[in-house]
């Protein structure tokens, strides 16, 4: 009997616990390209974005947690502006925040200190090109969570209202969240580079590019030809994310005294690819 009065009791615990889960409540800030596909996965999520006239903030306060997808400019091409972004979290009292928005390294560590809350990073992988392959958030299935354990759990948990169990979670810190996210942006800005620069190579020995980049990307099973078409017309990349993020990267290297000299190189080489004329769209494709 008391086995059993003990299972009961377990399994009432279960219930509530899920029953809590299914409850929680989900804010969006910001309706721009990453704010619209989160309302996709919670459709029933409260919306604000002030520049639209979306929603209310004493709306999105009432909600458990508040994802934050808001604009972070670069335009001085060195660490990027999180000015929207801290404006917004000194705002919010939900329970949890969870930044969709890339910021600078240490950013959501700082913010956390200053402002006593619980802060998540979670890095956004939403495509932007054509036939992107993460270009639907559902279909990536994967996230990265960064940040105090305890924070991680409860993002998980919301979760688990939009996906089933095969989602593939990595938890980690915020500091190495932020930091895998401006690096993959980096190692696709140097994919896009070299790809760029045999298209120039092949271009002066007459060879045909596409035969070469079959040959380097496609046959060896180590390499991949993601990043690799590259468009006479719009040389470089240009997207909404690769330079502002790459910059920022890069700032975040010589403010550690551990300059990233290659990449920098590569940034050069990149304006340069800009000043030619009818680049009016980035040169990179999946």
């Amino acid at each position: 009997q008391d086995a059993t009065a003990d299972a009961g009791h377990r399994i009432q615990q279960l219930w509530r616990h899920a029953e809590r889960i299914m409850k929680a409540t989900v804010a969006i800030v910001g309706y721009g390209w990453v704010g619209r596909a989160m309302a996709e996965e919670f459709p029933e999520a409260v919306i604000y974005d002030e520049p639209l006239r979306l929603g209310s903030r004493e709306k999105v306060n009432a909600c458990d947690l508040a994802f934050v997808c808001v604009p972070t400019p670069n335009p001085a091409r060195g660490e990027l502006d999180t000015s929207i972004v801290e404006q917004v979290v000194g705002w919010l009292t939900t329970p949890l925040i969870v930044l969709r928005s890339t910021v600078n390294p240490g950013c959501t560590d700082a913010l956390r200190r200053r402002t006593g809350k619980h802060i998540v990073f979670q890095p956004e992988y939403l495509g932007e090109t054509v036939a992107h392959p993460l270009l639907r958030m559902r279909e990536r299935g994967f996230i990265i969570v960064g940040g105090e354990p305890g924070d991680r759990r409860q993002v998980i948990e919301v979760y688990q209202q939009v996906y089933n169990a095969s989602l593939r979670i990595r938890q980690t810190d915020a500091l190495t969240a932020e930091l895998i996210k401006l690096g993959e942006n980096r190692a696709i800005a140097h994919r896009v580079a070299e790809a760029q620069e045999l298209y120039d190579l092949c271009e002066a020995a007459g060879v045909d590019f596409y035969e070469v980049r079959e040959g380097v990307y496609q046959d060896d099973p180590r390499m991949s030809p993601y990043w690799t078409f590259v468009y006479p017309q719009a040389r470089g990349f240009n997207s909404k994310c690769i330079p502002k993020d790459v910059y920022a990267i890069a700032a975040y290297a010589r403010k550690l005294r551990r300059p990233l000299e290659v990449t920098e190189a590569l940034l050069e080489r990149n304006e340069r690819y800009l000043a030619q004329p009818a680049n009016s769209r980035a040169a990179i494709s999946a």
